[in-house]
């Protein structure tokens, strides 16, 4: 989670009402952070991640004022028309759509000021923009800039400048080639014919998003007017990133200046800095919080939380501020009932029926699958649940099959649930190729596919064996040790075909005529796609195919 550091002196100004520092301390954590360091000058606070406007410290004051009761409700914030726009060309419509921009004019940039700028514009990165892909943003010292500007492409050699942290000029395929910054973010931009370029009226490159700004934008100690453009795949991740930014130095002393976006036919006024209006029912939010408060109570305690709220019979009318990204449904503004309620002031309750816990029936044979793959010599691994088709499917040989995706992935690596739990294997033995031979390693956990639209979550277990030597029939003995001790009786072993495994050296495992799983000899071109320069044997099979020992979900 992002760690947020702040000179403690600049907190108590920005607050404007004395508090305590110790009460500073204990109070911090009840608004969504863990409180690392609050000894010295410096303090660092842990922020939970989806709270990305308390990542810098003029976003912590804003929210305590406002907790504390110093300043109650929604905090509204002027955006006088700069009397510039930017044009979006229609050539980055397949590229990187949406661009919004502000100018924030008479910016004192200090050096910590600086530092918590280029922080806070790393941590939105990382959440709020899925490590770019999703958001990217620039900062720049508007001096240099010649407005308007026109947001468009250029072909990967067709114009030069001067990236960030470079001397020389470099072309958009030299960038994505050889300058740190575009070596890795190079994937985003990956078979592209064409890349995001924005431009002054001059022509002057002001950044290649969502790699590299210019170096003639830099900002400085000496910079007092900032030009910020976040451009992205998502326009409402977008507009919640320049608004988090642009509040954020509105908060610092800074004037916000709008830049009208013209796209096709259409022109509005970016930042948008309109509260969006929202209702909680009361009754719901008692509900969940077990607690009676009255629909003005319910408001009071929003107020608290910075947003606007207004009783309405059994409903209270909320305007949630621009800068919060993470109030997307309304039990998010039921979670905010109680912190503005106060997270210690709930009081705790007997439990009214005390049960004895007991494993699941999943749970059990789970155990069982390990103590006997212990016993036959193996190490139990645990891998991610989120995974890519590429590994799944393309790297496995496999074909695609329907898959639960993630909506708003952080990374590429993490796109889907996975279906199999052989690549995760595959993948740990790739990590772990400068160790000695054999490695004989295990996992036991759920995979998820659909069937008929709906996600259904089943139980497996896989192992593979990597030696110098590896056999068919060795792992076939494994398979059927394994079946002996999870007590599936006989199993029946048959001919099947799978593109993972080495065709001939590949069987099925039958139990009560349901297929279990397979085993066999991992292909060569799976092996190399893993970047595994030995032989493996593996299989994978379902613990949840038979009476009794049915998975009822992910739990346990």
């Amino acid at each position: 989670m992002p760690v947020v550091k702040f000179p403690i002196k600049e907190l108590e100004r920005l607050l404007g009402t004395p508090v305590p520092r110790e009460r500073l301390a204990r109070d911090i954590p009840m608004i969504g952070a863990d409180v690392e360091d609050a000894k010295g000058d410096t303090w660092a606070v842990e922020f939970f991640p989806d709270r990305p406007d308390l990542f810098t410290v003029e976003g912590i004051a804003r929210a305590l004022r406002s907790w504390y009761g110093f300043e109650t409700g929604l905090r509204r914030y002027d955006a006088r028309p700069s009397g510039t726009h930017v044009a979006v060309d229609p050539s980055v419509e397949k590229v990187r759509p949406f661009i919004q921009c502000a100018f924030v004019r008479g910016v004192d940039v200090t050096e910590e000021r600086l530092q918590q700028l280029i922080d806070l514009q790393e941590d939105l990165h990382w959440g709020l923009g899925a490590r770019r892909r999703r958001v990217a943003i620039g900062v720049h010292d508007a001096a240099p800039l010649a407005p308007p500007f026109t947001y468009g492409t250029w072909g990967l050699d067709e114009g030069r400048f001067v990236p960030l942290a470079h001397a020389d000029e470099m072309t958009p395929r030299e960038v994505l080639a050889k300058h740190p910054k575009g070596v890795e973010y190079a994937h985003l931009l990956a078979g592209e014919p064409r890349v995001p370029i924005i431009l002054d009226a001059k022509g002057g490159v002001l950044s290649l998003p969502p790699v590299i700004n210019a170096a003639r934008t830099t900002v400085t100690t000496r910079t007092r007017d900032l030009f910020l453009d976040v451009t992205g795949t998502d326009e409402w991740a977008v507009g919640r990133a320049l608004n988090i930014l642009a509040t954020s130095l509105a908060e610092g002393g800074g004037r916000l200046e709008s830049v009208e976006v013209r796209r096709g036919g259409r022109v509005e006024a970016t930042p948008r800095l309109e509260p969006e209006e929202r209702a909680l029912d009361v009754e719901e939010s008692n509900r969940l919080l077990g607690m009676r408060f009255t629909a003005e109570e319910t408001a009071e305690r929003l107020r608290r939380m910075g947003h606007g709220a207004q009783a309405d019979g059994a409903r209270v009318k909320v305007q949630v501020p621009p800068y919060r990204a993470d109030v997307l449904h309304a039990w998010d503004l039921v979670e905010d009932v109680a912190i503005g309620h106060g997270l210690a002031n709930f009081e705790p309750e007997p439990l009214h029926h005390p049960t004895v816990g007991a494993q699941l029936p999943e749970s059990r044979v789970s155990e069982r699958a390990r103590r006997s793959l212990v016993g036959l010599g193996f190490l139990e691994t645990m891998s991610l649940t989120l995974t890519n088709a590429r590994d799944q499917f393309e790297r496995m040989q496999r074909p695609p099959t329907a898959v639960v995706e993630v909506k708003n992935p952080v990374t590429e690596d993490h796109t889907m649930l996975r279906p199999s739990l052989l690549p995760g294997l595959l993948h740990v033995l790739k990590r772990n190729a400068h160790r000695d031979l054999p490695q004989r390693i295990f996992e036991v956990g759920v995979v998820t596919h659909l069937k008929d639209g709906a996600p259904v979550f089943e139980r497996r277990v896989a192992a593979v064996h990597a030696a110098g030597r590896s056999s068919f029939s060795e792992v076939k003995g494994v398979a059927l040790a394994l079946a002996r001790d999870l007590g599936w009786g006989e199993p029946a072993v048959g001919k099947v075909d799978d593109p993972a495994f080495v065709r001939g050296r590949c069987a099925g495992l039958t139990t009560g005529g349901l297929p279990r799983g397979v085993f066999g000899e991992v292909s060569p071109a799976v092996l190399e796609a893993f970047g595994i320069g030995h032989p493996v044997v593996a299989f994978e099979l379902h613990l949840a195919r038979g009476p009794g020992d049915h998975v009822r979900g992910a739990n346990g």
